[in-house]
Order: structure tokens, then sequence, then C-alpha cells
């Protein structure tokens, strides 16, 4: 069953006389497992449909479109998976939810490993715990893109990796995905000694090599926080092994082979010019945010204010990595004449130096931070800009539960937030030019 919390005006389900608080039960006389299912059978010219109202009866109607102009069933769900996320059933070496601390919100424990949610959403997965028929379902409904965690080609490493004695080999499960026409983006965390070197090279040459070949190959560091005492010993990525490995993503330029941004960081690199990022296809994996932030802020800097007309004291609050990116951007504000411009790069307390990402980013490390930097002064003038990609997922909190309105309370000055890119911090900037305001008051 699955909860419907919506129900488009104008749309067939309204028609019917669902509404928000009834249940979807089946269609087509069968159980609807996710929005998958949902959006499938939908979209079919005829199809069944069973709700449970809220008051208890059942509505069972068969559904013609023709009878309905072509519009849609309308129906929106509180999930995208009725029956509860798939859990992970590996035990990664490197698994950055066993390295959380004690005392955060039960959510950020849960392992998701779903291939519904790799395809819905994006998110990285081993597909170790995908039957048989769950890839024949993958095929037959063609669930492409998928994002697959791979980290190493030889199945003996990639056991050791990701904590299984037996699993199905990775490569072999990828070709059948691959040659039935899904489209596969796939990762390697990057785990010195481990799957580096010529495991590494390995690894690229099998993805590379495939037919058809993989859309993308993304190498991103381990992140390792502070919290691993009772986990395995592992090693930093070096500026040394940062620099490797960059070496062998130019050497296969023309192949989807990219490099993290962090490792370019790392090893003291210049960022690849645009056209090495293809159509940028691993964004969310932090690939290519750097150079589509620098190549957007230059096109766009011609619609900066030239000054302002009552003071700004702007603290561009950020991780550590964050403004190694941004830091050039803060400086060109700085000749906006009435703008003083702070770039905050925030130390990751909670999880520990070595975690920079912003969006790993909590709120009490950003209120110390703050303190840290206005210890002695007033705060006339400040206004404190965050961005949104410190927010989870849905954009009301940050991970350790403060709001933005607690955060806004604790540091005493206004807080706006904006949207995680060029255009949002030059948006940010021609909204304080013509008055500060909270976004949050």
């Amino acid at each position: 069953m699955a909860d419907i919390v919506a129900v488009d005006p104008g749309s067939i389900g309204q028609a019917l006389g669902i509404e928000p608080g009834d249940r979807l039960l089946t269609m087509d006389g069968r159980a609807v497992a996710d929005i998958i299912d949902y959006e499938y059978i939908a979209a079919e010219d005829a199809f069944t449909i069973t709700v449970k109202k809220a008051d208890g009866s059942v509505l069972e109607v068969e559904v013609r479109r023709e009878d309905y102009d072509d519009v849609s069933l309308g129906l929106h769900f509180g999930e995208l998976v009725f029956g509860g996320e798939r859990s992970c059933a590996n035990n990664c070496l490197f698994c950055f939810i066993d390295q959380l601390p004690p005392g955060l919100r039960h959510s950020l424990y849960f392992k998701d490993d779903d291939y519904r949610l790799s395809f819905l959403q994006g998110n990285f997965v081993t597909l170790t715990n995908v039957s048989d028929a769950e890839v024949d379902r993958i095929l037959d409904m063609k669930l492409s893109p998928l994002y697959v965690s791979v980290h190493a080609a030889d199945e003996s490493v990639r056991r050791v990796l990701i904590g299984r004695k037996t699993s199905r080999p990775i490569m072999p499960l990828l070709q059948r995905l691959a040659s039935g026409g899904i489209e596969l983006h796939t990762q390697i965390v990057l785990t010195p000694g481990i799957n580096d070197g010529i495991v590494l090279v390995d690894t690229l040459d099998k993805l590379t090599s495939m037919d058809p070949p993989v859309a993308s190959v993304g190498i991103v560091p381990v992140g390792l926080t502070e919290h691993r005492s009772c986990l395995a010993a592992l090693t930093p990525v070096t500026p040394e092994v940062a620099a490797e490995v960059i070496a062998e993503v130019k050497r296969r330029a023309g192949q989807h082979v990219y490099a993290a941004d962090e490792l370019y960081f790392l090893a003291g690199a210049a960022m690849p010019p645009d056209e090495a990022y293809d159509d940028y296809p691993q964004l969310e994996n932090g690939i290519g945010l750097t150079r589509l932030f620098i190549d957007d802020f230059t096109r766009l800097e011609d619609s900066l204010p030239t000054r302002f007309d009552a003071p700004v004291r702007l603290i561009v609050g950020t991780g550590v990595l964050g403004a190694r990116a941004i830091g050039p951007a803060c400086e060109r504000l700085k000749a906006i004449e009435g703008l003083e411009v702070e770039l905050l790069p925030v130390p990751n307390r909670l999880f520990g130096p070595g975690v920079t990402v912003t969006g790993l980013v909590v709120g009490k490390d950003i209120a110390e931070a703050v303190f840290n930097l206005r210890r002695g002064r007033g705060t006339e003038h400040d206004v404190l800009l965050l961005p949104d990609v410190m927010l989870r997922r849905g954009g009301d909190v940050f991970l350790d539960d403060l709001t933005p309105e607690d955060l806004e309370s604790i540091v005493g000055i206004p807080l706006m937030l904006t949207e995680t890119s060029a255009e949002g911090l030059i948006d940010a900037v021609n909204e304080l030019s013509c008055g500060v305001s909270s976004q949050n008051a």
C-alpha cells in the first residue's frame, strides 16, 4: 500500500474522487512496489485501480484514458518506494555511515543500497542485493541510467572493499545491463593501498573497454572521519596519490573517466577545461563543480552591481574545500563599492578536519566559526550567506538538526540561503544590493 499525499486538480484521480489520506492498494490487480510501477501502469491506455478511502471504504474502478482527455492520473505519494528502501547488505571498509558520531538523527544511520533510487535519484549502489528477477525488471522496464559503485573490477579486491566473502561478480552484470541498453555511470572510491595503482588501471581498462562502454567513470577519494576507532585502519589519499590519479585520467582523455575536484586540490593541479567534462555526468559526485562554477561566474559577473547604496559586510560560509573553489569569485566581489566580503571556510569539528566538503558542514560548526570571525567587533552591516547544499535533501535542517532559523538566532545576524552555484551567489549579491533582509525572518 502507498499513502496518497496529494492529488492534482483536474486530474483523473480527482475525477475518481481520490483524496489525500487515501491509500493506493493495487493497479491492474497487483501490488504497486514503487513509483516506477505506478508511473508505468498509469501511462497505459486502460488499467484498473483500487484505493482504500480514508473512511475505510474501497474504491475499485477501471480507468480508460480516452474518457479523460488524456490527462494524468495525478496521484502523489510520500515516498518513492512504497515498501521501504532496500538496505545495504555490505560491510564496506570505507562506509561513511559507519564513521558517523553518535547522537545524530536516526535516519542518517540507515544504509540504502536500492537500485530503484539509483534510477530515480542518481544514488550510487553496489547491486550486490539485486536478484535475477530484479535484473530482468531493470532490463524490461529500461530503468536507465543507473549509478553503480564498482570500486574494483578484480572481484577479490572488490570483495575486500565491500566486506563480503561472496557476491555476484560485478563486471559480467555490468556487461549484461549495458548490452541491454542500460546507461551506466560508475564510481571508484579510491582507497590507497587497496584499489589504487595497478588495480585502478585494471579497473579503468575493463570499464572503458566494455561493449558498449559505461557512460562515465568517476574516481573520488575515500572519506575518513575521526570516528574510526573500531574500524579498519585506512590511509587517506595523499597529494602524491592524487597526482598519479590525475595523470591516469589525463592519459584516458576521451574515455569518459573523471577525477573528483578534491583530487585536483589535493595535488595542487589546475582544474581541467570545460570540454574535459563532456556533459558533466557526475556533478552530484563532486566532479566538475569547480570548473562549472568558475565558468558560470565569468559568464555572469557583468550582471553584478557596481556599488551598494548602504554598506554590507558579507560573510560567505562554505566548507574548507568549497573555499578553494569560490575564493577567486569572492575576491571579485570585493571590487563592488560598499560591499565587504569575508570568505569563511568552516572547519568540520563534528566529523574531523579530514572531511572538507561543504555538504557535510553542520550548523553548530558554522555558528562557532562565525563567532570566532566576529569576536571583538560589532555586528552592524553583517550578513551570513550559506549555500543550500549544507541543508539535507528537502532543505529544512542542517545535518545536526539545526534549522536555518535556529542558526540565525544563534549568530544574531541575518542569514541568507542561496542555490549552490555561481548564479546563486550572484543573485544573492544583487538582492543584497537592494537592501539587507533575512530569508528566515
